[in-house]
């Protein structure tokens, strides 16, 4: 009896088992996938990238400060070494004092607390530049701008004579000055011709068209005999 069932409604049977089972598989497969996390996204948002660039810029430009501090100290240029100068003779605070580069001769007797009474500033060139390790002498008046044999050689000539004054001496004899070309430094190296005295000279050689005799000196005001004495072996007119 069953068999005959079973041979009547079989490929029924069959049907509705395989559309059972079909339909079991498709709502078991449904229910895995629910089940499932959302997966991340491979890429990030074109906000999100945006915002990670300029997290990425910032952090280097804060690197980069340092270095270029670093490279600005490197181009400073060092600073110039100070000046350390003898500041003696006629003046009220004699001693050693630290200059800076630049600093000149008027400065150094002004750090000194100026000159006293019987200082002879006439033989002093104010102008000339201070140098490391020499020694600014003020001389009394009176007294001769002529280094002492016991004097120390210094790097900047005492007295304020020039250097080219000095260079120019040989065997211990001092070279002569024509008056009617000499310029107005050269004349400073004379004994007690300072800056104003050498630009009368030149205005008295200007306006009488030169000297014709070195006795003429003593026609420029503050040149005495005493003072002409002291300088008449050290000029010539030619």
């Amino acid at each position: 009896m069953l068999f005959d069932l079973w041979e009547r409604y079989r490929r029924y049977i069959l049907l509705a088992g395989a559309i059972l089972f079909l339909g079991s598989s498709v709502w078991l497969y449904q229910s895995d996938q629910e089940n499932v996390p959302a997966k991340l996204p491979l890429e990030a948002p074109a906000y999100a990238k945006a915002h990670q660039t300029a997290e990425s810029d910032a952090e280097s430009e804060e690197l980069k400060k340092p270095a270029e501090s670093s490279n600005q100290k490197n181009s400073e240029p060092p600073a110039a070494a100070p000046l350390y100068v003898d500041v003696k003779g006629v003046v009220k605070q004699p001693g050693m004092y630290r200059f800076e580069p630049g600093m000149r001769v008027a400065d150094a007797i002004a750090k000194a607390g100026g000159t006293l009474p019987d200082a002879d500033l006439d033989q002093i060139n104010l102008a000339q530049p201070l140098s490391d390790g020499s020694a600014v002498i003020i001389p009394a008046k009176g007294s001769s701008a002529a280094p002492s044999s016991g004097q120390q050689t210094v790097a900047l000539p005492p007295y304020g004579v020039s250097s080219g004054s000095m260079n120019s001496q040989s065997g211990g004899q001092e070279r002569s000055i024509n008056v009617n070309t000499a310029t107005a430094e050269e004349l400073t190296t004379l004994p007690g011709i300072g800056l104003v005295r050498a630009k009368a000279i030149l205005s008295y050689r200007t306006e009488k068209g030169g000297f014709r005799s070195v006795e003429e000196l003593k026609e420029i005001e503050g040149i005495g005999d005493k003072m002409f004495e002291r300088i008449k072996d050290r000029v010539r007119i030619q």
